[in-house]
């Protein structure tokens, strides 16, 4: 098991509150709009919630506040999804950031569930950084939720090297860069990393 360092623990702090900072500056210049508002709020709150669970001095919050603040993340995001599914079985207009990225709600619900399925493993002690205190060999949930993850980062970066290579080629405009489908995935591919790392740590 290798321990997470103050130094690391700091880079990827920092990282979560700019993602997070970012999201929260889309939904302050009223930047998304229906359920894209509701993606850009997980956002904000899961690079936070991470963060605080990953910020070196501080105390971690109680177990039971935790997992309730992740589940209800993966709820809210598989209620998205589901009225997402829901809408384009109708053949009805739904809210898009273009490209695959309708498919990001599953995600969320998914890493929601691993961040829950990490703090709930025996052994984990929440006054420590998540992958310091486990104990004994992870479960067949923790390895499915490992092969998840990985496989889901490699289809994230795959989609973020085709969205910058589309916005090159067609000369995307700058302006758009808080919603372009490259930060989208910039954003979605540094949490899940993150996620995997915590799980395998």
């Amino acid at each position: 098991m290798l321990p997470i360092s103050p130094l690391l623990a700091w880079f990827f702090t920092l990282m979560l509150l700019l993602l997070a900072g970012r999201a929260a500056a889309r939904l302050a210049l009223a930047r998304a709009s229906g359920l894209e508002r509701n993606r850009e709020f997980g956002h904000a709150a899961m690079g936070f919630g991470m963060a605080v669970l990953l910020v070196p001095g501080v105390p971690r919050p109680p177990l039971v506040f935790s997992v309730g603040f992740f589940a209800g993340l993966a709820a809210l995001a598989a209620f998205d999804w589901g009225r997402r599914m829901w809408a384009r079985f109708r053949g009805l207009a739904v809210d898009s950031c273009g490209g695959g990225t309708h498919l990001l709600d599953s995600h969320h619900a998914i890493v929601g569930v691993a961040m829950v399925v990490m703090l709930l493993r025996p052994g984990m002690d929440t006054t420590t950084m998540p992958g310091m205190a486990m104990g004994g060999a992870p479960g067949t949930a923790v390895l499915l939720l490992l092969g998840y993850v990985w496989i889901a980062a490699l289809v994230l970066g795959i989609g973020m090297t085709r969205a910058l290579a589309g916005a090159a080629a067609s000369g995307g405009s700058q302006g758009a860069m808080l919603s372009s489908p490259a930060t989208v995935y910039a954003c979605e591919l540094a949490m899940t990393v993150l996620t995997g790392l915590m799980l395998v740590a």
